[in-house]
């Protein structure tokens, strides 16, 4: 039996317990959507958790999933039981207020129809998905009503609504077979092939803390940078940057330049 209006959201993790708890927390100390269930995908195997909340599971898949992999996997069990948003959220985050409610707020209602994802503002790289203003904490981010439409959103922190996800497919996970890098701009671009949007939510904030779970693999930035090319060259040749607003020197060797020489 479907369950219409519900939320799943799955929180990818691969040791470091503290952060995977530290996010639940903030996660759960706010009222969440009716409907709402949170999985933490353990990639690791040993998770134990501190949280004891009913609506928090855990998922052993066995083996390393990877960030792509969790998500795909929350994708297909909320289209599988006729879900309408996946969360995908990073266990190296910190979250504003209420933040799980304002993060799902466009994906409902008629304005919603031709939306596929939509991510938190944050603190991160991406100048069109950075914060107007960028708190000392999470908790302090003062939320504000207005939504950006935007070339692609990063993975991070990350709203997906489920029926438009059954229309244009998971993610790649053949072009972007290790962590996923690459693949949430992958997605953009077949969501707008298909006349749909993208958008940041400045009512919902994330402070990353960054490179938390890489450190844990050992992968190093010029891997993730590699899997990103091949897979976006290879899938779209040389018009991926141009058509996501991005200028011919982004992703450059060891990610060098400021964020803003990145962009067209």
């Amino acid at each position: 039996m479907g369950s219409p209006g519900a939320v799943l959201v799955a929180i990818p993790a691969f040791g470091l317990p503290h952060l995977t708890d530290t996010v639940l927390g903030d996660l759960l100390r706010d009222p969440l959507p009716p409907r709402t269930r949170v999985v933490v995908v353990d990639n690791g195997g040993d998770y134990e958790s501190d949280v004891h909340d009913e609506r928090v599971t855990v998922y052993r898949p066995g083996a390393n999933l990877r960030w792509i992999g969790a998500t795909n996997w929350a994708l297909q069990t909320a289209i599988d039981e006729q879900g309408s948003v996946v969360v995908v959220l990073n266990n190296d985050t910190r979250l504003s207020q209420d933040f799980l409610t304002r993060l799902v707020h466009p994906l409902r209602g008629d304005a919603a129809a031709d939306v596929a994802a939509v991510s938190a503002c944050y603190d991160d790289f991406w100048l069109h998905q950075r914060a107007s203003e960028i708190p000392t904490v999470a908790a302090d981010y003062t939320p504000v009503d207005h939504d950006r439409e935007v070339p692609f959103c990063d993975g991070t922190a990350l709203a997906f609504s489920v029926p438009r996800i059954a229309e244009i497919g998971l993610l790649d996970a053949q072009a972007f077979p290790h962590h996923g890098y690459g693949s949430d701009i992958d997605l953009a671009l077949r969501a707008k092939r298909a006349g749909l949007r993208c958008l940041v939510t400045e009512g919902a904030y994330v402070s990353h803390l960054r490179r938390q779970t890489m450190n844990e693999v050992g992968r190093t930035a010029e891997e993730n940078r590699a899997e990103i090319l091949t897979g976006l060259n290879g899938k779209w040749g040389d018009a991926w940057r141009a058509q996501v607003g991005l200028g011919p020197g982004a992703f450059p060797a060891h990610n060098s330049g400021s964020a803003a020489s990145w962009y067209s």
